[in-house]
């Protein structure tokens, strides 16, 4: 299909959908109640958002003329949804991880994106990782980036193009910001992923010269 270029607000319901697909199939398909509150959580989401159902029902219908997302047919009164994320954006199983917890968490370091997406059926190594954003970023419209390093970055971040790049400052900002009054906190954590991240390549070279 041709680029895609979301709203914010139609890359967070698209992106929930997903996530609950893997996480809790038993409460998918969802309705948009469902899916509105999915979007809203403050645990896993960078920026959290606020959407209305109203908010979550216009985005789902955006991506459903898409062909993101359809109606369940099987659902009886109650309108519920379904992705179509991995079969029209032809993704391996792995690009599905590491693009919806990218599209959930903003801008992360390859460490970051092996341990969040390991829920959702992601690479198993920083290898893994490395190779799905190749393959990403490897196409005719490349759905995600490298982004430069920031003042007091060790390593880089990866974001998803999937709602245009200039949507990708902002939501660095707002990552920031949200973790207002815990910085000191974010920052460890981020030294410590980044230093787990060098003690994984250090170990994969070791476990190569061996082999």
């Amino acid at each position: 299909m041709s680029a895609l270029l979301l709203s914010l607000n139609e890359a967070r319901v698209l992106a929930s959908l997903v996530e609950k697909s893997l996480t809790t199939p038993q409460y998918y398909p969802m309705t948009v109640n469902g899916v509105m509150l999915a979007s809203n959580q403050k645990n896993s989401r960078s920026p959290v958002m606020s959407l209305s159902e109203g908010d979550a029902g216009a985005a789902l219908n955006q991506l459903e003329a898409q062909r993101l997302v359809k109606r369940d047919e099987t659902s009886g009164r109650a309108v519920k949804w379904r992705h179509q994320f991995q079969h029209q954006l032809l993704l391996k199983t792995g690009g599905v991880a590491v693009l919806a917890t990218l599209m959930l968490r903003g801008p992360q370091t390859l460490a970051e994106i092996r341990a969040n997406a390991s829920g959702l059926n992601g690479p198993a190594d920083i290898d893994g990782v490395q190779a799905v954003l190749d393959d990403l970023a490897d196409r005719a419209s490349p759905l995600v980036k490298q982004l430069p390093r920031g003042a007091g970055q060790s390593t880089v971040r990866y974001a998803h193009l999937l709602c245009g790049e200039d949507a990708i400052p902002a939501v660095v900002e707002s990552a920031g910001s949200s973790s207002s009054g815990g910085g000191g906190n974010a920052a460890l954590v981020a030294q410590l992923l980044e230093r787990i991240e060098a003690l994984e390549s250090r170990v994969a070279e070791l476990e190569r010269a061996l082999s």
